[in-house]
């Protein structure tokens, strides 16, 4: 196995909370004078860091999901940084999935992406996991346990790390309803879920 492209971004609230949130591909983008440019290593902090400051057009995605994180449609960059300081946040698909946001991985993509996911999660031991998009949850790896629709991976030393699919934020067709969504993470966050089986 390769090694992982993209570098977790950690909020400084990770170590005490535990949370990270999975979103599955990133893209690349051409800049006005026409280059194409690819998503750095990085790139899952500096999109999140550029979603707090951003005074244009955040991605959708950052944009629904801080709806959801902060329970408002409304957050100020404030309330967005402190909502996002709970989660670790990465990308799943390890490379770039093409020339823009409605380009889609290919499947060894997502084959490939399975053990880095794996050892990722034994490398930063969240507890939960909130997966973006039901695609991306269909594809992962297999899990350990199953619980009321919920399913955890077993790290090496049997502790179990349970993970939340919700739609994807910038998916229209997945029907992402930030309050609903909202609610579901609210309960997730909250649920006492076995560490071990």
């Amino acid at each position: 196995m390769k090694e992982p492209y993209f570098k977790p971004w950690k909020g400084k609230n990770y170590r005490a909370t535990k949370f990270l949130i999975l979103s599955e591909s990133a893209y690349s983008w051409p800049s006005e004078d026409g280059k194409v440019h690819t998503p750095r290593r990085s790139h899952p902090k500096d999109s999140v860091l550029w979603s707090f400051e951003a005074s244009g057009k955040v991605p959708q995605y950052f944009t629904r999901m801080s709806w959801a994180l902060c329970g408002t449609k409304t957050p100020t960059p404030r309330q967005r940084k402190e909502a996002w300081n709970d989660y670790a946040f990465t990308i799943f698909v390890q490379r770039s999935v093409g020339l823009s946001a409605a380009s889609k991985h290919t499947r060894k993509q997502f084959e490939d992406a399975g053990p880095h996911f794996l050892a990722l999660i034994e490398k930063i031991r969240p507890l939960k996991v909130i997966v973006t998009g039901k695609d991306l949850w269909n594809g992962m790896p297999d899990t350990a346990v199953t619980r009321r629709g919920r399913g955890a991976y077993r790290l090496s030393d049997g502790t179990l790390v349970w993970c939340l699919a919700v739609p994807h934020p910038a998916n229209r067709t997945e029907g992402f309803n930030w309050k609903r969504v909202s609610k579901s993470i609210l309960r997730f966050r909250s649920a006492k879920l076995p560490l071990r089986n």
